[in-house]
């Protein structure tokens, strides 16, 4: 992954450097190096994937819990 391809990824998931320094626990010093003195790792496109899918898993959650609530409300 290119860095890039490492910012456009983080632009489509609504993240910037910081949040995602935060999400995996590593210095924003270093990730603010990725593709430049850095390479970016091989496990970012997985890990970003894997954001994704329980990030709509969780929306789908709350979709589910809303209908579950109205539901109940109107019956």
């Amino acid at each position: 992954m290119t860095l890039e391809e490492f910012k456009e990824r983080l632009n489509s998931l609504k993240l910037n450097l910081t949040e995602f320094a935060e999400l995996t626990d590593i210095p924003y010093s270093t990730i603010s190096k990725y593709g430049r003195s850095n390479p970016v790792p091989l496990w970012v496109p997985k890990f970003l994937e894997m954001y994704e899918k329980v990030r709509e898993l969780e929306e789908f959650k709350f979709l589910i819990k809303e209908l579950n609530e109205k539901l109940n409300k109107d019956s």
